[in-house]
């Protein structure tokens, strides 16, 4: 890709920007939210065209890309929505999109479809029954099926898009073996992840922007992680993690849970405080129930056949996000794209979501003070330094840490009794994540209690007062301020 532009109404994308890749190499992508990452790989794959540039594939010049001549040229891209289709099994979603092998007429023949799926997979060393659904495939095995419907159709060139914001460590590590194993086979890979230590783990070569513009490309082995940071936000890394007293005096308890085990069994005598003006973090490994605990708070997740909760000192059974949000409590959900926005909407209209009774003229007529709600949009926008063209910019056109923190000015709105958490960080870059730990540690301070939902170990030892680890439903270690560590915390979740 040579002097690749692209403009949007407001903003320039991406300027003059130069990429390549070379046969059988992982070469990783890396930027700040916003940098041109997104863009840069949506123009490679026929999504955008170009406003100035050339790509060239193999030596020979690429006139007009689109998605389908970009699949014809070997390209494959696994984005950070996978784009499944969980109710189709595995079998279905890999050959999705090419010719069925028919039998007798257009009766599809399944046994030759699933014996050859089975074989693609079982090259690729992935060990899945293709007559599985989809939707009871844990997320490391749906990264798999994709990677395999990538792969499917013999592609060369393989962009992956933050494949590990959802994977345990055990999982990641089985990815990488997997990615190792294609390029030993000859396919090259663009690697995209906000995990720098990931770049470290598995790319030859790195290519850094910032603000729409190549800032170089170099060798992995010939750079370290403070100078990768520092060319990614330009001059020094500002500082990740607030500054916190060991023995802050905290509030009265906001929320109390004594002894709540759920029907299904994955919550277990499960008993904690959150106080005001306290950050408690909640962690465990894939399905320790922390998941299911915050959804639980929100009125959509486990349901309880003993104990209680307590939302300041009065009995809480949420019936549903309004019964929750009624009573003070605010979440950030995991999947913010899918549960947390609605990314057809304005980002004011987003902002003002979860508080739209206090900016109707009449309830009856629904109208909404339309300027009263882009002033205080605006004003959350600039305090959160959310980068948009404006406030009815809409959301989907934003990166992914301005999104999440749409999702959280929207709380800020509120002022939420009760803050949770969940993942809240996932998927953004080290600049964004300094900003929103900042914005937690604040929230905390002028007296919300918050409940920080996270399987980082180390931004838990960074951000919280103190922190519960959860194995198997049940609380098995509290680690108050003065002892947290990352190395402390993973010893509790593995039951050391």
């Amino acid at each position: 890709m040579k002097g690749i532009t692209k403009v949007f109404p407001g903003t320039v994308a991406c300027e003059a920007i130069d990429f390549d890749l070379r046969a059988g190499e992982i070469h990783a992508l890396v930027g700040q939210n916003g940098a041109g990452k997104s863009t840069l790989i949506r123009v490679l794959a026929g999504i955008y065209p170009r406003d100035a540039g050339e790509i060239f594939i193999e030596g020979e010049p690429v006139e007009h890309l689109t998605p389908w001549t970009a699949h014809d040229l070997g390209m494959r891209f696994i984005h950070q929505e996978l784009n499944l289709v969980p109710q189709f099994n595995v079998a279905e979603n890999i050959v999705l999109g090419d010719p069925y092998p028919f039998r007798f007429g257009r009766l599809i023949d399944w046994r030759r479809l699933n014996r050859h799926v089975g074989s693609v997979l079982a090259d690729l060393g992935i060990s899945i029954d293709p007559r599985r659904s989809v939707q009871s495939l844990s997320v490391a095995e749906q990264w798999m099926v994709a990677i395999a419907r990538a792969l499917y159709s013999r592609g060369r060139v393989l962009v992956m898009d933050e494949p590990t914001s959802s994977l345990t460590r055990e999982d990641v590590q089985e990815l990488f073996d997997l990615v190792r194993s294609l390029v030993a086979k000859g396919t090259s890979v663009i690697y995209i992840s906000h995990r720098l230590e990931e770049v470290f783990e598995l790319a030859q070569r790195v290519t850094v922007l910032r603000d729409g513009h190549k800032v170089t490309t170099t060798d992995v082995d010939s750079i370290d992680l403070s100078e990768l940071v520092r060319l990614m936000v330009g001059g020094s890394p500002q500082k990740l993690y607030p500054t916190i007293e060991e023995d802050r005096s905290v509030g009265k308890p906001v929320l109390q849970a004594d002894e709540l085990t759920s029907i299904d069994g994955r919550l277990v005598d499960l008993s904690l405080e959150v106080h005001e003006r306290e950050v408690v973090g909640l962690t465990g490994l894939l399905g320790a129930g922390h998941n299911e605990f915050a959804d639980s708070l929100f009125g959509v997740g486990a349901q309880f056949s003993s104990g209680q909760v307590l939302l300041d000192g009065k009995p809480y059974e949420p019936r549903g996000a309004r019964d929750a949000i009624g009573r003070g409590i605010g979440l950030v959900p995991a999947e913010r794209r899918s549960q947390g926005l609605i990314g057809e909407m304005r980002i004011w209209e987003n902002i003002i979501l979860a508080h739209l009774r206090h900016f109707l003229i009449d309830p009856i007529t629904q109208i909404i003070r339309h300027r009263e709600a882009n002033r205080e949009a605006l004003e959350q926008m600039r305090s959160l330094r959310i980068v948009a063209v404006g406030p009815e910019q809409e959301v989907r056109y934003l990166s992914g840490g301005n999104q999440q923190k749409v999702v959280l000015a929207k709380w800020l709105l509120r002022r939420p009794r009760l803050l949770v958490l969940n993942e809240p960080t996932r998927g953004i870059d080290v600049s964004a994540k300094a900003e929103i730990y900042g914005l937690v540690r604040r929230l905390a301070d002028e007296g919300s209690g918050i409940l920080f939902v996270s399987t980082e170990a180390e931004e838990l030892a960074g951000v919280c007062d103190r922190v519960l680890i959860l194995r198997q439903g049940r609380l098995v270690a509290e680690i108050p301020r003065r002892e947290l560590s990352a190395q402390r915390i993973m010893e509790a979740c593995y039951g050391g």
